[in-house]
């Protein structure tokens, strides 16, 4: 694996960033602060108190809220670095690249991936002839040839001559515009992108990167986003009372029960020879049901007469005639019937009706 590297890798480099938010968040708010956004001239006893309790509750929540995204975060870079690594060892190299002077097909003598959050990963592959011809060519792994293009002069757009000049410490780039003679110098320190050492690094990292301190704030998000809901759910229930005591007063029937309510229910109805099927007790609990009609009405009369009955005589509990409807033959009628238990259900019933 050339970009997947050891977890305790991606765990530093998150525990650096930490350090850094924390250290930040630590002194975010200032005296200064305090008494510019304070009506009143405040003592410097009042202001500093003031301050340093700010920045105390400042600092628990950026700490524990990067506590709390460290594994998903740490997951997310290894699984980035793993597909970088797929893909550089998949790609091949194109073919039949030839110098441009002798024509002799040229080797593959380096190549890179280059990792962009904007764009798509591709790998660069550079060429050298195997008689040392210049110039050397680089190709894409989509074919693509990449030439390099000098920076253009910003009065003329005329390309620069560069001539590079770097010292011990620094690279030097001097460009120079051959048209208007317009010169510039890039001048770059050496120890740009390496990490600079820092003495306070591991006693801060166990200050802000305290994994029982993380564990009780993410405990107690947790409790206060229940909460929020038990809160939400009373203040629902208050603005919607009507729906709720409706809900209370259904029939919440059992199986046996919707049995005996139903067949109770026929007394007075020409059908005969009710039938219920096994229920089906899953996460939605349903019964099927067949009953005869003796009379001569047309299929769609009785199959009409029998779904708005059904209706009636169930609107007052908490089963309902399913979607699918009354299916008719030969004077057989079917259908089945469903439970709704959960309150937010009943409610959405209760709603729908009204």
């Amino acid at each position: 694996m050339k970009y997947l590297k050891p977890k305790q890798h991606y765990i530093d480099r998150y525990d650096r960033h930490t350090v850094e938010r924390c250290r930040w968040a630590e002194n975010a708010v200032t005296d200064s602060n305090v008494q510019k956004h304070h009506k009143k001239k405040l003592a410097k006893e009042e202001s500093e108190r003031m301050t340093g309790a700010f920045n105390k509750l400042h600092l628990y929540f950026v700490q524990g809220e990067m506590y709390a995204k460290k594994e998903e975060t740490i997951s997310k870079w290894m699984s980035e670095d793993e597909e970088h690594d797929r893909f550089y060892e998949d790609t091949k190299a194109p073919s039949g690249i030839k110098c441009v002077v002798c024509n002799r097909e040229m080797f593959v003598s380096h190549d890179h991936l280059e990792t962009n959050l904007d764009k798509p990963d591709r790998v660069l592959f550079m060429y050298d002839c195997t008689l040392g011809h210049i110039p050397r060519r680089a190709f894409c792994d989509n074919g693509e040839e990449w030439k390099y293009k000098k920076p253009l002069c910003p009065k003329c757009q005329t390309p620069f001559e560069q001539i590079d000049k770097d010292t011990e410490k620094q690279f030097n780039t001097i460009s120079t515009c051959p048209n208007c003679g317009h010169v510039e110098e890039s001048k770059i320190p050496k120890t740009v992108g390496m990490e600079k050492e820092d003495p306070d690094f591991e006693r801060d990292r166990a200050r802000f990167c305290n994994e029982e301190e993380g564990m009780k704030y993410v405990e107690w998000m947790n409790t206060a986003k229940e909460l929020t809901k038990v809160v939400e759910k009373i203040e629902e229930k208050e603005k919607n009372k009507d729906l709720y005591d409706k809900v209370a007063n259904l029939k919440k029937l059992t199986v046996p029960q919707l049995k005996q309510h139903v067949v109770d229910s026929f007394n007075d109805e020409p059908y005969i020879n009710l039938v219920f099927e096994q229920p089906n007790i899953e996460r939605i609990v349903t019964i099927g049901f067949s009953i005869e009609d003796p009379t001569e009405q047309e299929e769609y009369d009785s199959r009409t007469k029998l779904s708005k009955f059904l209706k009636e005589t169930l609107k007052e509990t908490n089963w309902r005639l399913m979607s699918d409807g009354i299916d008719y033959r030969l004077g057989v009628l079917t259908g089945r019937l469903r439970c709704y238990e959960k309150e937010d259900d009943l409610v959405k019933l209760v709603y729908k009706k009204k």
